[in-house]
């Protein structure tokens, strides 16, 4: 019993989680505004066909890197990537690549969860034991995969 109380309080002390949230909430915001960009694009663009009969290209290319933008951000708020969006990247050129699939992200969280427990666990035993932990595993993967491949 004592050993469930000291898990539960371990997982409300991982920082990682703290810091994703504190990210996520701060993208969240962010998003927010790029939403409203969006729309002063779209209502000038209207007002751009209105006058001129064609479209501001410049607005265009602009509009949809700020579209992916907020697909990046939409990306890391739903847990589907672990990337951090723009300041943490380079600033999306063009469309999203048709090759970002979601990664398997409930595996990644449990696995930097538990790293960060072993770690902790070792820290307290003055070893440094779980450090490298899942880098065998991620190597499996990776000569699995070569071996089924045909």
């Amino acid at each position: 019993m004592n050993e469930e109380k000291v898990i539960n309080a371990k997982k409300w002390q991982n920082i990682n989680v703290w810091k994703r949230g504190l990210a996520m909430l701060l993208f969240g915001f962010i998003a927010g505004f790029a939403r409203f960009i969006i729309t002063m694009i779209a209502l000038f663009q209207f007002i751009s066909l209105l006058f001129t009969a064609k479209a501001n290209v410049t607005l265009v290319e602009f509009g949809q890197c700020l579209n992916t933008y907020i697909y990046q951000i939409n990306q890391f708020l739903t847990i589907n990537t672990n990337i951090y969006p723009f300041p943490f990247a380079d600033w999306p050129s063009g469309t999203p690549n048709a090759t970002e699939q979601p990664q398997d992200n409930e595996e990644s969280l449990a696995q930097d969860f538990d790293n960060n427990q072993d770690t902790d666990k070792d820290t307290d035993k003055g070893t440094d034991k779980g450090t490298d932990k899942g880098t065998d595993k991620d190597t499996d993967k990776d000569t699995d995969k070569g071996t089924n491949e045909v």
